[in-house]
């Protein structure tokens, strides 16, 4: 039979356990925005062209799919930069975060862009951006890059 006794032992050893998984556990309002500065960087590199940086940001297994269904392996989005043109962005302030694990999130927020391929007109795109960041070697890592059109409640339907 079980006492009071008996148990403290088994209680303890379950305390001893929490120190170990909370440190697993990123403080998430830090992390947004530890990711967010990130995300914003990379739209810096793109904007200034610099494919030094974004050849150190992304990592060789990198995916970024844009709105129009295009897909970019990191390579492609590299030898890419210097044909595209990206005037500016605008990322709303509401952004989110979500764990699927100790090591691996998904930004999530919508951003405005105008920009355009060499020698096309410029365009602005409005677009529901995920990041889907893992943690590598204690850094976190932008492996995945997806864009949604985005509408708001009045565009896109028809009249």
């Amino acid at each position: 039979m079980l006492t009071r006794r008996s148990l403290a032992p088994l209680i303890l050893l379950g305390f001893a356990g929490l120190p170990a998984q909370a440190q697993d556990q990123p403080d998430i309002p830090t992390l947004r925005e530890q990711l967010m500065a990130m995300e914003r960087q990379s739209w810096e590199f793109l904007r200034s062209r610099d494919r030094a940086a974004m050849r150190r940001f992304l990592p060789d297994d990198a995916l970024q799919i844009y709105a129009d269904g295009t897909r970019y392996t990191k390579s492609q989005v590299i030898d890419y930069m210097p044909d595209y043109r990206l005037d500016r962005y605008d990322i709303e302030p509401t952004y989110g975060l979500r764990m699927i694990s100790p090591d691996a999130a998904l930004l999530i927020y919508r951003v405005t862009s105008r920009g355009a391929a060499r020698f096309d007109r410029p365009e602005t795109s409005k677009v529901l951006a995920t990041s889907l960041y893992v943690r590598r070697d204690g850094k976190w890592r932008a492996v995945l890059y997806q864009e949604t059109p985005s509408t708001t409640s009045n565009e896109g339907k028809k009249r």
